[in-house]
């Protein structure tokens, strides 16, 4: 049997490769840079997850997909800032999915926008707009949405799922050691409910969150902050029609009509989208066509290897990846700087370990700036000590200054399945790593002198880079997760600001002109074709995989006794 599925992947990756190249070969042949006619507007549609940056991807482009990431966002507004064919923006939110930091950053480059005198609408959609889509709303001009539909301005909340009890009725059985009594990423496995230490930090992330969110919609939508309170915690929902009485929002309409308020020379404006604006060269526009800086992005769960997707961790950083990035930035004739984009919770510390040096190692050669956009904490704080400066937006997650490891025992799970497992070994400790049997007493004496001198390590880093004492940094650290507002008063960070203000900084550090408008170099530059396609044709036999219990219990082994310096929690807006 698993001889005919080996071949039978085999004939469709062919033909699959067959279909690809046929597809590529005629999208080079009618590829073309989009045309941008005068009186146009600029549509972008805020929707899902937006992550901060993906690197340009062959097999995405062939084949027509587009990922709308704050890179692209951030770059499209640049140009639609200076480009006289662009009459304004409607930017379409609906149901986003991002972090509480990077809705702040979005905000802002919404705002930094309306500096050109140029419109730019939001339209909440047909259907139903969240707290998180108004909060971005609110930097526009105005704000409409159709008369029926559903706007929730009802606060924020925080759900966190304890598995120790249904842990125990599978028969799987979780060990961990953590050292920190913030440090809480294992309790989810460990504990029936939340303890004091994980509660006092996520009861601080609300309310910081919360008060913000009622002092942005007070102020640019002049409602009193009682009165947005108010509304939160008595109404919370209202029809377009409801929400333009209540002024929350400017007007009712449907898209079409939305369009004609772009009208200003009686002509209907044209619609240019997302996807075509990006192809269009920023530098085209007379600007970021000068001194080079490079932005080595960290995005995703950090680990050994390479960048990948995972189906469980998500967006992966690999520490060779970030290395290489680095490398290449470092030895670039033409770059005077290096910025190092964060958003991580952390992850395999020992891979935090190999990033961090690559970092200073670039900043041996070039100034490099570390700037955090939505997290920055526990593996995603550690490289960024490696920088020559630090900076995180005010509501980034930052800190954690911890570590932990553990493993899980799935005999009991075995024993209900029917599977029966026969264990020779030589050597005392040889089972150390056996998901069918706990740890010995002596073997989590080994594990928490690990994890305890990676801690000590964590400490003299920190101590070394913010010129703090142990002790100092010892009252910071324990895996507290701190909000960066907190952090940089606590002097785990130089300073708070957004990725324009890291650009500067690196303008600063690098001796180039504050007037410059300096060409920005991403890192990772492309995804590899043909490491998409065997990574596609991967993905697609794992996902057929997926149910079997070998793809678990592979999971689970790369977790297994593994030092992790990953945050407790993570935090989206709704």
């Amino acid at each position: 049997m698993k001889t005919f599925l080996k071949w039978l992947a085999g004939v469709l990756a062919v033909f699959f490769l067959l279909i690809l190249t046929f597809v590529i070969f005629i999208g080079f042949l009618i590829d073309t840079e989009p045309k941008v006619v005068n009186n146009s507007y600029l549509y972008m549609r805020l929707s899902g997850a937006i992550p901060e940056y993906v690197a340009p991807d062959p097999i995405e482009e062939a084949l027509g997909a587009f990922t709308l990431d704050v890179k692209r966002f951030r770059e499209n507004l640049e140009k639609a800032q200076v480009d006289d064919r662009i009459n304004g923006v409607i930017l379409e939110i609906s149901y986003n999915g991002i972090s509480y930091s990077k809705i702040q950053e979005v905000h802002r480059l919404i705002s930094k926008f309306k500096e050109s005198g140029k419109k730019i609408f939001a339209y909440l959609g047909s259907e139903m707009a969240v707290t998180g889509d108004y909060y971005l709303a609110t930097a526009c001009d105005s704000i409409y949405m159709s008369p029926t539909a559903n706007l929730f301005i009802n606060g924020l909340g925080s759900e966190i799922t304890f598995y120790k009890d249904f842990f125990k009725k599978i028969g799987v059985e979780a060990e961990f050691l953590q050292i920190g009594r913030y440090k809480n990423a294992p309790d989810v496995y460990t504990r029936e409910s939340i303890s004091p230490f994980h509660k006092e930090v996520l009861d601080n992330m609300l309310d910081y969150y919360y008060t913000n969110i009622i002092k942005t919609i007070s102020s640019h939508r002049n409602i009193s902050v009682e009165e947005v309170d108010a509304f939160i915690n008595t109404q919370s929902a209202v029809t377009g029609s409801q929400a333009l009485n209540l002024g929350l929002i400017d007007g009712t309409g449907y898209f079409d009509e939305i369009v004609e308020k772009l009208n200003y020379n009686g002509d209907t404006p044209v619609k240019v989208s997302a996807a075509d604006y990006a192809e269009i060269p920023i530098s085209s526009l007379d600007i970021r066509n000068k001194s080079r800086i490079a932005i080595v992005n960290c995005i995703g769960t950090i680990a050994g290897g390479s960048d990948s997707d995972d189906p469980f961790m998500g967006m992966i950083v690999g520490a060779n990846s970030v290395a290489k990035n680095l490398k290449a930035a470092a030895s670039s004739r033409s770059v005077k700087a290096i910025i190092l984009r964060i958003d991580s919770p952390g992850g395999s510390a020992g891979a935090a370990d190999l990033i961090w040096k690559a970092v200073r190692e670039a900043a041996q050669e070039k100034p490099v700036i570390a700037s955090v956009s939505g997290y920055g904490a526990s593996g995603g704080y550690y490289i960024a000590l490696g920088a020559d400066t630090m900076i995180t937006n005010t509501g980034s997650l930052v800190g954690s200054i911890g570590i932990f490891a553990g493993k899980f025992n799935i005999q009991k799970l075995y024993d209900k399945l029917d599977i029966n497992t026969e264990t020779f070994q030589r050597g005392k400790n040889a089972g150390f790593f056996q998901i069918s049997e706990p740890w010995t007493e002596e073997q989590r004496k080994v594990v928490y002198n690990l994890i305890n001198d990676f801690y000590q390590n964590f400490l003299q880093k920190v101590s070394d880079s913010r010129g703090l004492s142990i002790e100092e940094v010892k009252t910071l650290a324990e895996g507290h997760v701190w909000l960066g507002e907190e952090a940089v008063n606590a002097n785990l960070f130089d300073f708070s600001g957004d990725f324009y203000d890291a650009v500067e900084t690196a303008k600063i550090m690098a001796g180039i002109d504050s007037s410059e408008s300096v060409r920005l170099v991403y890192y990772p530059k492309s995804k590899s074709f043909w490491g998409e396609v065997f990574s596609s044709i991967h993905a697609k036999w794992s996902q057929l995989n997926q149910y079997r219990i070998e793809y678990l219990i592979s999971y689970i082994n790369q977790i297994q006794n593994k030092p992790l310096a990953l945050m407790p929690f993570m935090i989206d807006i709704k």
